[in-house]
């Protein structure tokens, strides 16, 4: 799909258009600030600060949204660096259900003391979800995920949850095995305006990629994902989708770049990132935790099926619990004394203090 996009950026009369819009846009005192901060460094002809993402963003939505786009992208790239604790987080990851069915090596869906207690396994009702859905819209958060701890197809009503969506946010992500993709579920999700669906495949070759993805098969998962590819580009060619396969690279044995020359047929990006001890969090050695703080306090929020709220899903059990959506709303948990003193405890260097970021190897 990509291909056929004529990228905004690299075209000077675009540039000129968006400048021109960007100027014009009326916004918030704060959001007007931030435009001419884009601006000034537009006018310097700095327009590598627009990554392919968003390049793509502005080719495929009308202009009238350009400048609140780039905002919210502006906002997801500097606040977290600049530990910069925004009113509403920047961005939901949401959890349909917590289980999975595949168990991949490098997992934490492996540990039974996970997968088999009833305290963690379970599916989001879907009153909860549009409750989590409408306090995400009404405050103003442009990106959420669906998908966390579990595989989200597995959600008997997924579908439902993606119309729910529909026409509330810039970005919206599924993360899956593709084990469970169908036909109709592929046509729900180009109809919903999902705008990125990532498919965590790890291999090329049968032998390889079930030896990882344990309780996957191989030949399944391939015609899921041409199917998604023939269905789009045949049925949905204005599509804003974009698919992506995301590998983790688990030992040297692996070819990336074999990898990527058999997805690429298939997909419109591909990448296979290091893997991290993250299967069993809570007995990592203490060495491996990164140094500084995590930006993951000042950009995310992750929403469990039964409303619980963590910083991060490295913490699978929830040891950082910072609240229920049962009890107070996404806003008040955000900025909540247990989010604040999380934050703290990291940016005063004592994550050490922390548990289990103390043994976690994200960080700066």
């Amino acid at each position: 799909m990509q291909d056929n996009v004529t990228f905004l950026t690299s075209n000077s009369m675009n540039k000129a258009i968006l400048l021109d819009i960007l100027k014009k846009s009326k916004i918030n005192k704060e959001d007007s600030q931030i435009i001419q901060k884009i601006i000034q460094d537009f006018e310097k002809d700095d327009f590598s600060l627009i990554n392919s993402q968003e390049d793509l963003f502005l080719n495929l939505h009308q202009k009238e949204f350009w400048a609140s786009y780039l905002i919210f992208r502006y906002k997801f790239k500097n606040y977290p660096k600049q530990r910069i604790v925004t009113d509403f987080p920047i961005y939901l990851l949401i959890e349909p259900i917590s289980s999975c069915n595949l168990r991949c090596v490098m997992c934490f869906q492996i540990d039974e003391s996970f997968n088999k207690s009833a305290e963690f396994m379970g599916k989001m009702d879907l009153k909860l979800f549009n409750k989590v859905i409408d306090q995400a819209y009404a405050n103003g958060t442009k990106a959420i995920t669906l998908a966390s701890r579990g595989e989200p197809t597995l959600h008997p009503k997924l579908e439902e949850m993606l119309e729910y969506c529909k026409g509330k946010f810039f970005e919206i992500k599924i993360n899956t095995n593709a084990t469970k993709l169908n036909e109709k579920l592929i046509h729900k999700i180009l109809k919903t305006d999902v705008t990125e669906i990532v498919f965590s495949v790890d291999s090329y070759e049968k032998v390889e990629y079930e030896s990882i993805r344990v309780k996957g098969i191989f030949e399944n998962v391939l015609q899921n994902i041409i199917k998604f590819k023939e269905i789009r580009d045949t049925e949905y060619p204005n599509s804003k989708c974009v698919t992506r396969i995301s590998g983790v690279k688990i030992n040297e044995e692996q070819n990336q770049i074999k990898f990527k020359e058999f997805w690429e047929k298939y997909v419109d990006h591909v990448v296979m990132v290091e893997m991290e001890n993250r299967w069993d969090t809570y007995h990592n050695p203490t060495e491996i935790a990164g140094c500084g703080s995590c930006e993951y306090l000042w950009e995310r929020m992750y929403i469990w099926y039964d409303g619980t709220c963590n910083p991060c899903d490295i913490d699978y059990k929830s040891e950082l619990s910072v609240g229920s959506i049962q009890n107070n709303s996404i806003k008040e948990i955000w900025n909540g004394e247990k989010y604040k003193k999380i934050r703290e405890l990291h940016l005063n260097g004592n994550r050490n203090q922390c548990y289990p970021c103390d043994r976690c190897p994200i960080g700066d």
